[in-house]
């Protein structure tokens, strides 16, 4: 795992993934060895960088490459990240579509989703099921 103190697509990865509410904040920086308050100290030494690569830029037109190179990394982590968060509905949709025979990658095709979409909102409403039994009954209703 590169350093986020170092790497600057490191830092924008948990920047995004700091952004999303649904994050468990104190896992994800205990991941990176961070606490709150060493995470504040690690932005504002990026915001720093950048500010001064921004300067350093001088006269030139466009984004400086390290601005660049955080944006690309932290937008490309929201996408991902948008790409998983699946509806239930859309989830049953899916589901039920392969169930009556329809093969995966004509389903996953049709909802403009992938595999990796797929994957990982079974996983996700797998686990909500397993602890709401409303939503487990919607499931197997949407089944039959």
């Amino acid at each position: 795992m590169k350093d986020p103190a170092r790497d600057v697509e490191a830092f924008a990865t948990l920047a995004a993934q700091l952004a999303d509410p649904s994050a468990d904040r104190a896992a994800l920086l205990a991941e990176h060895g961070l606490d709150e308050e060493r995470w504040e100290a690690l932005d504002d030494a990026w915001q720093a960088r950048f500010a001064e690569a921004d300067e350093d830029d001088g006269d030139e037109v466009g984004v400086p490459p390290l601005v660049a190179a955080f944006a690309e990394t932290f937008a490309r982590v929201q996408r991902a990240r948008a790409r998983s968060a699946l509806s239930f509905e859309r989830f049953l949709e899916a589901t039920r579509a392969m169930k009556r025979g329809t093969d995966m990658a004509t389903v996953l095709s049709r909802l403009d989703l992938t595999l990796e979409d797929y994957l990982s909102a079974q996983q996700r409403w797998t686990a909500a099921m397993l602890e709401d039994e409303e939503l487990m009954a919607r499931f197997q209703r949407a089944m039959t």
